[in-house]
């Protein structure tokens, strides 16, 4: 199919129709080819002309090894290390595919200094968590491993660097445990089969189906896979893990001259073990298929996707000033088109949601122009006309004004919001960055850098600019159409063709736009009073009361420069959901927010928002409505002005309804895609005596429930339950109290201290004598294995502290039992599940997805592992290994906003426990003993004790019992 540009002079590019002759040809069209590269350089040159970061320190070892190191200072006292190997999945043989991630896996299974477990373990006595803080990602081109160093001495900074020597130098590949680790690498590899992942592959494929990347797939094939030996690995990793493909990383709290120095004394000795091989040749496919129909059906997916792509080459080019300034005309005008899109979405109803226009570049010296959106299989006509339509519409016509308005104010805060918030950006997102430099060679500059850069091309941006540039993305080539769908979609592409090219007759006409109206919520009243203050001690914080009843608990941090969170809590939630409107709590989950403001649809307020540094959400616990707002300095009291608005004129509008019922179809994808999608759904529910509270609601429910109906729940409580409210961040009290005045503090009375509504309390169900036994999917190759434990009685929260490290602890032994020894499971996980609404409803939660054939000796094993950490008890090794890391990460909570806002003061007021707890927190958690969670798990992890609940697909097994 041609979409094409109406030529400025009145003539009308040839082509324009889909032809059909015997099966389906589309129009061709010549796409640019680049040269296939040899021999490349491992690390991309960089060529830009904008001012580098002054803090970056970079060199490269007599050996070839390359280095960066930036000084940070958040998080406080940590330390960010990243190990680069420039080889991944892209410089596998065609015996070797799937080799890279193999060896990623089999580094952490033992080095010449550390065999087998010994250096995991070292870590995390230490206070290095397996998984967190010590894990690797392999991709096409390169394989990166990441370390999260506890502090910052020079004694850890050298023992981790150590660590990342022997990655790179000492790994021994035993043959015993490469056959351990294959049945992890199937696991993985199941685990990761997703709809999304299929639809993926299915694309990729669609588009350069010849391409090494469609044929190296990073998990591998399962013929070679299985066929690996260890001289592949060894072979694989002599060849490609060398100092000149190496680079390491350091980012945080520390002195760039020790770092550096450390760097050279540890990777001095570092030489290459074999000759080299040479670079892939055919990284950059040399061209795309030709434009074409694909129809990806999956049984998983729910409803149907419909993109238009546009791959086309783009040769790599210096980041200098007029190549930025053209990339950011495109920008503005992608920008442009997701703004109409989304208003589009709220006028169209079921006919086009989740609509989405971009250029990505996942595969090198290509862009992929996309324009998609999805809908219901039967309203798929009405989907397909209005993307055609609306893709032709902005190529002809271009945009609007008021677009370029708001694109514009958006890109500008955006800039200032990065200026800002650059003081306390995160030291493993400076390392992101870092590594692109050396992969990609992104510049690294400044903020400032970047905002002076852009700041005059950005003023001066014009539409005629924007227009051409968005044009030119699209050319004038047919277009690749991309249909991804369940089974019931029975068209063929003929069917689509013609559904299209009749589109196509359909004139457009330019779309006008207003500009946006004033937000309509600024006055709610006489600024409330303040009638209590008090400071909580020891805490540095504020705990505040209005004479309308709204409580407000403040304090001030440094942790997130020019960086507000706002929390606000109205008595309600899940539990008081009405018996007879189940899916209820889902649905006002979904479309709450979805549904705007009584004189803003959500679209208009996203325009409103747009040039603003504000986000919100809302969501539900279970004794509580909570919205989560995020802001800026300035922009505070707008963020409490859109909060106090849903609260006093929520819209509950139909598009909310529709956007639900798609949200609630990614859920039921996604659990049909996972061996443990029906114990989500259904375990809980049935832990707690079938209460519809608990689970995810069936179809039958969700899709009954109604707009009128969350407006009959929620409007009064919103109005009138108990509110009490947290802000923590970069503010100070007279700015926050000011502002909570004017909106919230200015709302009418509500109660302060009512009585919580009578609930129906939940309770458990007895254990169950035999496996609860649910049937997943057939196509799927892992079934699904949980332990559930009820601890009705672990309710004080030092209690929970020690439950919180006991399921650490039995993760932990899990994880060894399962993955390590058994190589059976991927991510097996343990888990305490505490509710503060539902003091009597705590429990563990032991998880693991294991493949089917094994389902019944992993069930076997964890039978074991619940008897001898009950007879032979945790030993004092297994103990510090896991609370060094535990006790690491709960103290960098202390640093956060988000603990703060959410954890002790969004409800300190109602529950004061909260601020001794937070007071204590370092002090009792580091006086946790091991006595103490033996006899918590001696009192709640047996096997009498627990029910256990297994998924398996298409079939029920017979089993023994627990």
């Amino acid at each position: 199919m041609v979409i094409a540009a109406r030529d400025p002079r009145g003539s009308t590019p040839p082509h324009s129709m889909i032809r059909l002759s015997g099966v389906l040809l589309l129009t061709l069209f010549s796409l640019c080819a680049l040269a296939p590269v040899s021999n490349a350089a491992p690390w991309a040159e960089l060529r830009t002309d904008l001012p580098a970061d002054p803090a970056l320190i970079q060199g490269t070892l007599p050996n070839g090894l390359r280095y960066v190191i930036r000084r940070n200072a958040e998080p406080r006292d940590r330390v960010t290390l990243r190990l680069v190997v420039a080889a991944g999945a892209l410089h596998e043989r065609d015996d070797e595919r799937g080799l890279a991630h193999f060896v990623e896996h089999m580094i952490f299974r033992g080095t010449r200094s550390h065999p087998g477990d010994s250096l995991v373990n070292a870590l995390q006595r230490l206070g290095v968590g397996f998984g967190p803080d010590n894990t690797a990602f392999t991709h096409y081109d390169h394989t990166i491993y990441h370390l999260e160093l506890p502090d910052t001495t020079a004694a850890t900074l050298k023992q981790g660097l150590s660590t990342f020597y022997e990655y790179a130098a000492e790994a021994t590949f035993d043959p015993a445990l490469i056959e351990r680790e294959r049945g992890i690498i199937f696991s993985e590899k199941a685990t990761r089969d997703t709809p999304g992942y299929r639809r993926n592959v299915a694309g990729l494929a669609f588009l350069w189906p010849d391409s090494l990347q469609a044929r190296r797939p990073v998990i591998g094939v399962e013929e070679t896979l299985r066929s690996v030996t260890r001289e592949h690995f060894v072979a694989f990793y002599d060849a490609w893990y060398r100092p000149d493909r190496t680079a390491v990383v350091i980012v945080g709290d520390i002195d760039p001259d020790t770092a550096r120095k450390l760097i050279e004394e540890t990777f001095a000795n570092f030489t290459a073990r074999a000759p080299a091989r040479d670079d892939p040749v055919n990284i950059i496919p040399a061209t795309a298929t030709s434009p074409d129909i694909k129809i990806n059906l999956d049984s998983a997916y729910v409803g149907i996707g419909l993109a238009f792509q546009h791959p086309r080459s783009s040769p790599d080019e210096p980041d200098t000033r007029e190549h930025r300034t053209a990339r950011l005309h495109r920008s503005l005008a992608f920008a442009m088109q997701q703004q109409r899109l989304n208003r589009i979405a709220a006028e169209l109803g079921d006919a086009l949601v989740a609509p989405s226009a971009s250029v990505d570049d996942f595969i090198p010296g290509w862009e992929v122009a996309s324009f998609s959106a999805a809908g219901r299989i039967d309203h798929w006509r009405e989907l397909a006309a209005a993307l055609e339509q609306e893709h032709r519409r902005a190529i002809l016509h271009g945009f609007t004004p008021a677009e370029l308005d708001l694109a514009r104010r958006s890109f500008t805060e955006l800039l200032e919001t990065n200026i800002r918030s650059f003081p306390t950006r995160r030291s493993e997102h400076h390392a992101a960055e870092i590594v692109d430099l050396l992969l990609n060679g992104d510049a690294i500059t400044t903020p400032e850098a970047i905002r002076d850069d852009l700041a005059a091309p950005l003023a001066a941006a014009t539409l005629q600019a924007c227009n051409r540039a968005f044009r030119s993305t699209w050319e004038r080539s047919a277009l690749h159409v991309f249909i991804s769908a369940n089974p019931a979609f029975k068209e063929d592409v003929r069917s689509i063709a013609q559904v299209l090219n009749e589109s196509r007759q359909t004139p457009v006409t330019a779309r006008t736009t207003a500009a946006a109206a004033p937000f309509a919520y600024t006055d709610f009243g006489p600024p409330g009073k303040l009638v209590h203050e008090e400071t909580a001690a020891g805490l540095d914080v504020r705990l505040s009361r209005f004479a309308n009843g709204v409580c407000l608990n403040f304090k001030q941090t440094d942790f997130e420069a020019d960086t507000v969170n706002i929390f606000v809590r109205i008595r309600g939630g899940r539990l008081t959901t009405p018996s007879a409107l189940p899916g209820l709590d889902l649905l006002a989950g979904y479309a709450f927010t979805d549904g705007g403001l009584g004189k803003h649809s959500a679209a208009e307020i996203g325009d409103l928002l747009t040039g603003h540094n504000v986000g919100l959400s809302f969501h539900l616990e279970p004794d509580a409505f909570v919205f989560t707002g995020r802001s800026s300095r300035r922009d505070l009291p707008l963020c409490l002005q859109l909060i106090a608005a849903y609260i006093t004129d929520a819209g509950y509008r139909p598009e909310a309804l529709r956007d639900a019922h798609a949200s609630y179809g990614s859920l039921l994808s996604s659990l049909e895609a996972s061996a443990g999608g029906p114990i989500r759904r259904y375990a809980e529910r049935q832990l707690f005596h079938d209460d519809a509270r608990f689970g995810i609601p069936g179809e039958q429910h969700f899709y009954n429930r109604t707009l009128p109906e969350l407006e009959a729940w929620l409007r009064p409580a919103l109005a009138e339950a108990p509110l009490e409210m947290s802000i923590v961040g970069d503010t100070t009290w007279d700015a926050a109290s000011a502002a909570v005045s004017q909106t919230l503090g200015a709302l009418p009375a509500r109660a302060e201290t009512a009585k919580p509504p009578r609930l129906k309390t939940p309770r458990f169900a007895d254990p169950a004598r035999q496996p609860v036994l649910y049937i997943a999917p057939a196509r799927l190759k892992q079934s699904a294995i949980a332990w559930y434990f009820p601890a009705p009685d672990a309710s004080d929260y030092r209690t929970e502290r020690r439950c919180f490290l006991l399921a650490s602890i039995l993760e932990e032994r899990v994880r060894h039992r399962l993955r390590e020894e058994l190589g059976s499971a991927y991510a097996p996980n343990a888990a305490f599940i505490s509710y503060d609404a539902l003091p009597k409803c705590s429990y563990f939660v032991v998880y693991a997805e294991v493949d089917t054939d094994r389902a019944p000796e992993a069930a076997a094993a964890l039978r074991k592992e619940f008897d001898a950490l009950r007879d032979k008890g945790i030993t004092d090794d297994e103990f510090l290994r896991v609370k060094t890391p535990f006790l690491r990460e709960r103290t960098d909570h202390l640093r956060s906003n988000g603990y703060w806002g959410h954890t002790v003061l969004l409800d300190a007021q109602e529950r004061p426990y909260r601020l001794e707890a937070a007071l204590n927190r370092h002090t009792d958690t580091s006086a946790i003993t091991r006595a103490e969670v033996q006899s918590l798990l001696g009192k709640y992890i047996s096997r009498k004790k627990g029910s256990l609940f297994i998924a398996e697909p298409g079939r029920l097994r017979k089993w023994d019992g627990k």
